[in-house]
């Protein structure tokens, strides 16, 4: 998804660069665009990608830009977790620059920033997105149009990337026309006898420039070398990943350098004598379990069950089995796990951890046990 998001934003960005840059007329006024469309997430979210609606309302000055609220809707589904909804929504401001019409078309590049949500019936979520993309509208008439419009939007809470490709009716309210000109072209400068050497062209003399050889058309500070604006060691025009905090490492693109950190949870259950009740005091060891799990969808668990060597061993074995399915049942039943990602197995009387001569020593090894580990990504410092 991120290669497909990419690539596609790199062919509009080309096309679009070389077309006019002014709009030749412009109509003002109260725009309205619903919409209909399809959604592509992340691999990483582990979501269907699915249909979306989307409603806008906004404002077209009688120039290229216009502004417009945009709340999108995409309710799917959970892709190899089980079959719960998912329901996702987006509230975002967006601005739209638009090119020179080319008969009935025309083109536009669009970006922003918004909330968006992902709800669940056991979980809620919030992440702030970013926007880029563009769009082509056509015009049935001076205030209706046509307009599909592709965006890549990227989730900061996981480093995601969507895309969504929607297609609606744009109508202008209201408003009037303007005759926007193109700027005249400045004249060119005289040429100043005895001009100071500037060898790379990046407006600071040779004999000021401390860093020679800038490429062309980079953005350099008073002594000639290219503006760093985050402090982070790599110039802006390599940084892709701007205002990253102070002082954190980054790599040579200028981006977190990542960790993988080990997460885990653990489960002990203890059980009265020949029983596979669940005491009522350990549910909060169950809960925190289920909790753990629901926080890193990715993860499984397996319950072991375990008795004393008091009784036959295959009466044992038995109850040990009923004792792991106990606590696997509380977790899908009652704390909402999905069936698939909880097994349990029972070990009888073959794993003591304590030797079973005496009562304490018994109670101990009447459990059931569990470890749940991932790995998260951490950013190093």
């Amino acid at each position: 998804m991120r290669k497909f998001t990419i690539a596609t934003l790199t062919a509009i960005g080309a096309s679009l660069a070389t077309l006019p840059t002014m709009a030749e007329e412009q109509y003002s006024g109260i725009t309205l665009t619903p919409g209909l469309g399809y959604y592509f997430f992340d691999n990483d979210r582990n979501l269907e990608d699915d249909a979306l609606f989307s409603i806008a309302v906004g404002y077209q000055f009688n120039n290229p830009w216009a502004f417009e609220l945009l709340y999108l809707e995409a309710n799917t589904e959970a892709d190899g977790f089980g079959n719960f909804d998912v329901d996702h929504d987006q509230l975002r401001l967006d601005t739209l620059y638009h090119f020179n019409r080319s008969g009935k078309w025309q083109p536009y590049l669009a970006g922003g920033v918004g909330r968006g949500n992902f709800e669940t019936s056991f979980a809620d979520s919030d992440e702030t997105m970013l926007n880029l993309g563009g769009g082509l509208k056509y015009y049935f008439t001076d205030r209706v149009a046509l307009r599909s419009d592709l965006r890549a939007i990227y989730g900061d809470e996981d480093d995601t990337f969507d895309a969504a490709l929607t297609f609606g009716l744009n109508i202008l309210l209201g408003g009037k026309s303007s005759s926007v000109s193109k700027p005249a072209s400045k004249p060119a400068p005289t040429p100043v006898a005895n001009t100071p050497a500037d060898s790379d062209k990046d407006g600071v003399a040779d004999s000021a420039d401390q860093c020679a050889d800038t490429p062309a058309g980079v953005v350099v500070d008073a002594v000639g070398c290219p503006v760093d604006s985050d402090r982070d060691g790599v110039a802006d025009y390599q940084d892709q990943c701007p205002d990253t905090a102070k002082g954190a490492k980054v790599d040579s693109k200028g981006c977190y350098l990542e960790l993988l950190e080990d997460r885990e949870v653990t489960l002990k259950v203890q059980f009265a004598n020949n029983s596979d009740e669940v005491p009522e005091a350990y549910m909060g060891e169950v809960e925190k379990v289920a909790t753990f799990m629901r926080e890193y969808v990715n993860t499984s668990v397996v319950i072991e069950g375990h008795t004393d060597d008091r009784g036959a061993a295959s009466y044992n074995q038995a109850l040990s089995e009923r004792r792991a399915k106990s606590v696997a049942s509380l977790l899908t039943s009652r704390f909402g796990i999905a069936a698939e990602r909880v097994s349990a197995v029972g070990y009888g009387e073959e794993k003591p951890l304590v030797d079973n001569d005496t009562a304490e020593n018994r109670a101990t090894n009447r459990r059931v046990v569990a470890v749940v580990k991932t790995q998260v990504k951490t950013i190093a410092q």
